[in-house]
């Protein structure tokens, strides 16, 4: 299909496909990087406070 075309419409189409592509790479990777960093800040030390306490709470055979 792409054989239709001459050389110089070709190479335009895929500058133009590369510049589309950095355009959306430029507005989803800041999205992708703060959704990383909201995983590292809150859901990680909550798993681990949840951990924690679950681990000083559980009852090991003990009865009082």
């Amino acid at each position: 299909m792409m054989k239709d075309y001459p050389l110089v419409v070709r190479i335009l189409a895929v500058i133009g496909f590369f510049l589309v592509g950095s355009l959306i790479l430029s507005i989803v990777g800041p999205v992708l990087a703060g959704l990383i960093k909201l995983f590292f800040k809150v859901a990680i030390p909550l798993a681990a406070a949840y951990f924690l306490v679950n681990w000083l709470t559980k009852r090991r055979g003990r009865t009082y």
